[in-house]
C-alpha cells in the first residue's frame, strides 16, 4: 500500500480496493500502485462505506460477493448519498451472468473487471474511472462558480428592486398624487414583488437541484399554512376583483414538510392562480387527507392549458416554448421551483386542465407525505 500524500506534495488520486480476500487485495494493489495513485483497502462492505465517507476516494474497485453487505448494496448506498454519488465504482467479480451485471449497472457501476483479473484491463479501467472523476470534479467546480455568481447577481438585483419598491409604495402612501401619476405608479409594486419572487426562486431552485439547500421537515397543517398565505395575497386579489375561497375539509391536514419550502410553493401556486384568473373569477384552495398523503389543491378560472404542456410547464427552461404555444405569459420558473421543492419533500405536484366538468381553468394538486404522528 502506498504511503499517504505529504502536505507539500500534489495530491495523488486515491483508489479504494474492496475485497474480503487478502490475496485479491494484494494482487489489485500491485496492479494499481504503478498508476501513481494512493491505494487504500477495505475487507468488508461496511468498512468500505466508512472509509469512503471519511476519505472520499476518487475511484472504488469493488468486489460483489462479500459477507454481510455485498458489493451491489454498497454501491446502492454510495449512490444514494449526494456527496458520494459521483465516485466511479468498478466491480471486480467472478460473476458474469447477465442478471448480476444488470443489477450492478442499475446500482450505479461504470464497469466490470472479471476475475481472474488481467493487468491491462485493471489499468485501463482505473485510468478511465479517474478521467471520469476528474471531469465530474471539474463540472462541480464550474457549478460552484456559477452558483456564486448567480448569488451575487440575484442579491444585487433584489437590493435594487427593493429600493424601487420602497420608493414606489412610499410615493403612493405619503403624497397626494394626480390620478394619472397614480395610475402610472400602480404597476410598479406588483412587478417589483414578482421580480423579487423570481430571483428567490432561481436561487433556491439551483440550490435544491444541487442538494445544497438544507431541509428541516416537521408536522405542518398544510391548509392552515395555505390560509395564512391566502391572507397575504387577499389585497392583490381584491384589486383584481377576484374571489378567494379556502374550503374547510373538516379535519386537520398534517403533512411532514419543510415550512419555508411549503410556504414558497403555496405562494407560487396562489400567485399563478391570481395572475391567470380573469376579473370576477375565483381562486379556490382545498385539501383532503388520504392514508399516505395530504392533498392540497389550488384551482383558478383562467384559460385551459393544453394537455401536451401539462408536464412541460414544470420544466425550468420550457417557459418560452409554452408561452409561444399557449399565450400564457407567467408560467415557467415558479412552477419549476414548485416541482423540485415538492419532490425534495418526497411529494408530487401535477396539473389538471381544463378542470373536470368545465372547459376552462386549471387545478394544481400537491401531494405530501402524511405525518405519521398526526392527531
Amino acid at each position: 500500500m502506498n504511503t499517504p500524500n505529504t502536505p507539500n506534495e500534489k495530491r495523488r488520486p486515491v483508489v479504494l480496493i474492496v475485497d474480503d480476500e487478502a490475496r485479491n487485495l494484494r494482487l489489485l494493489d500491485a496492479l494499481v500502485t504503478p498508476l501513481d495513485v494512493e491505494v487504500i483497502s477495505a475487507t468488508s462492505g461496511q468498512q468500505a462505506l466508512e472509509l469512503t465517507e471519511s476519505l472520499a476516494p476518487d475511484v472504488i474497485l469493488l468486489d460483489i460477493m462479500m459477507p454481510g453487505l455485498d458489493g451491489i448494496e454498497v454501491c446502492r448506498r454510495l449512490k444514494s448519498r449526494h456527496e458520494l454519488r459521483t465516485i466511479p465504482v468498478v466491480f471486480v467479480t467472478a460473476l458474469t451472468d447477465a442478471a448480476t451485471q444488470a443489477a450492478a449497472i442499475e446500482a450505479g457501476a461504470i464497469g466490470f473487471i472479471t476475475k481472474p483479473v488481467q493487468d491491462v484491463l485493471v489499468e485501463a479501467s482505473v485510468k478511465n474511472a479517474l478521467r471520469m472523476k476528474e471531469l465530474s470534479d471539474e463540472v462541480e467546480r464550474l457549478h460552484q462558480h456559477r452558483e456564486a455568481l448567480s448569488g451575487m447577481i440575484a442579491h444585487d438585483i433584489r437590493n435594487l428592486v427593493q429600493i424601487v419598491l420602497g420608493y414606489a409604495e412610499m410615493a403612493q402612501r405619503v403624497f397626494e398624487l394626480p390620478k394619472a401619476l397614480k395610475n402610472m405608479l400602480a404597476p410598479i409594486p406588483p412587478a417589483a414583488r414578482e421580480i423579487l419572487m423570481m430571483t428567490t426562486c432561481l436561487l433556491d431552485l439551483s440550490k435544491l437541484e444541487s442538494g445544497t439547500l438544507s431541509l428541516t421537515t416537521e408536522p405542518l397543517d398544510v391548509l392552515e399554512c395555505a390560509r395564512d398565505r391566502v391572507a397575504m395575497i387577499s389585497s392583490r386579489a381584491h384589486e383584481q376583483a377576484l374571489g378567494l375561497e379556502v374550503a374547510d375539509p373538516g379535519n386537520r391536514l398534517v403533512a411532514r414538510a419543510d415550512r419555508s419550502l411549503l410556504t414558497r410553493v403555496i405562494d407560487n401556486l396562489l400567485s399563478n392562480a391570481v395572475k391567470f384568473t380573469p376579473p370576477g373569477g375565483t381562486v379556490l384552495v382545498d385539501g383532503a387527507l388520504s392514508t399516505r398523503h395530504v392533498v392540497l389543491g389550488v384551482t383558478n378560472d383562467g384559460p385551459p392549458i393544453p394537455s401536451e404542456y401539462h408536464r412541460r410547464i414544470f420544466e425550468k427552461f420550457a417557459q418560452l416554448e409554452v408561452r409561444k404555444a399557449t399565450g400564457l405569459k407567467g408560467v415557467g420558473l415558479g412552477l419549476a421551483f414548485c416541482k423540485v421543492a415538492v419532490e425534495a419533500m418526497s411529494g408530487t405536484v401535477e396539473v389538471e386542465s381544463p378542470v373536470a366538468g368545465r372547459s376552462d381553468g386549471a387545478r394544481f394538486t400537491v401531494r405530501l407525505p402524511v405525518d405519521e404522528c398526526r392527531g
